[in-house]
């Protein structure tokens, strides 16, 4: 589970880093290595914190399921059609 969020996240973080800094311009080794170190940092990342990251992530979204399911109960009692 770890290895896969971190190749999730990490991808993330890459478009997001690629966005400011612009590393297309350095070439096809460059993408490939920078793309590859963000995936291994944030899988690391999450093997080390691996508990309680996924622990906190779970917890969130257990949250976030709940409060839409609350929120479309409660769309459908004032009787906004969505």
């Amino acid at each position: 589970m770890s290895a896969i969020l971190g190749l999730i996240v990490g991808t993330v973080i890459f478009f997001l880093i690629n966005e400011s800094v612009n590393i297309t311009y350095f070439g096809c080794g460059a993408i490939a290595s920078f793309w590859f170190t963000c995936v291994l940092l944030t899988t690391a990342g999450f093997m080390l914190l691996g508990g309680f990251v996924l622990g906190l992530l779970k917890w969130l979204v257990i949250g976030g399921v709940i409060l839409a399911i609350i929120g479309f109960i409660g769309s459908k009692i004032n009787g906004n059609e969505e």
